[in-house]
């Protein structure tokens, strides 16, 4: 990594708080819109990027803190012989800098160690090449829950 790279001694990660469901909403959303999306995509997303105090007990949310300051999350939920991702959020100011990759890293050993043999991921079209670099797979297709119409690929990696 690069000299903006996040020194892998100050991030902490940790897991989600029940009451941190607004704030880790509000990141996820700035972080989608990083990519251009327009207000009303953004809106038609609000629903699917709510992170709500049921999920934070029913998924596996891990949050990135750097000096006290949220700046990432990744969630998923296990199911019986499958994982998903649900979430993977880094600020905006925080994209390339290794944050995302910590937390990949996190999540993925996680679940390898728990023997989850498959990960699927339904991916936004900008992070294929960041979901590919951790060894993720296209394997489809699937519709879009937030937008009619939009196809999003779907990714796997096996263990």
């Amino acid at each position: 990594m690069g000299s903006k790279a996040v020194s892998r001694k100050r991030v902490l990660l940790r897991p989600a708080w029940p009451d941190e469901g607004p704030a880790l909403s509000a990141l996820a959303l700035k972080a989608k819109a990083h990519w251009g999306y327009d207000e009303d995509f953004i809106d038609q997303c609000r629903d699917e990027l709510t992170i709500t105090r049921e999920r934070i007990g029913r998924e596996r949310i891990r949050v990135a803190e750097i000096d006290g300051k949220v700046v990432g999350f990744s969630s998923v939920e296990v199911k019986v012989g499958m994982a998903e991702v649900c979430d993977l959020f880094v600020l905006p100011s925080h994209i390339r800098r290794g944050v995302g990759q910590l937390l990949a890293n996190e999540m993925l050993l996680y679940l390898c160690r728990h023997g989850i043999p498959l990960v699927h991921v339904e991916a936004d079209p900008n992070a294929t090449a960041f979901y590919a670099r951790q060894g993720f797979i296209q394997c489809g297709e699937v519709p879009s829950h937030s937008i009619p119409g939009r196809n999003l690929p779907l990714m796997e990696m096996r263990f």
